[in-house]
């Protein structure tokens, strides 16, 4: 799927929120959820993320990650409601 029909699957379908999953440096997994209309900024630049708040980063100088979406890993959560 491409970023454009990611935005428009949540358009379409009234998605409230977006969840951003990644690791950390231990391999657990870790996610944020943003709003939808941070999605189109999230493609294009990235969310930033406090480094010092993910296990492994705790002694990172420059303090911050960047979280960009890969559109074609996108998934509806089967747990969710009216997923």
């Amino acid at each position: 799927m491409l970023a454009d029909e990611v935005l428009r699957f949540v358009e379409e379908n009234n998605v409230k929120f977006i969840r951003l999953a990644f690791l950390d440096l231990f391999g657990r997994l870790k996610n944020i959820a943003i709003m939808p209309d941070q999605l189109s900024r999230a493609f294009e630049t990235g969310i930033p993320l406090d480094a010092t708040a993910v296990d492994g980063f705790e002694a990172a100088t420059d303090g911050n990650l960047l979280l960009r979406p890969d559109p074609a890993t996108m998934t509806i959560l089967p747990w969710r409601p009216q997923a």
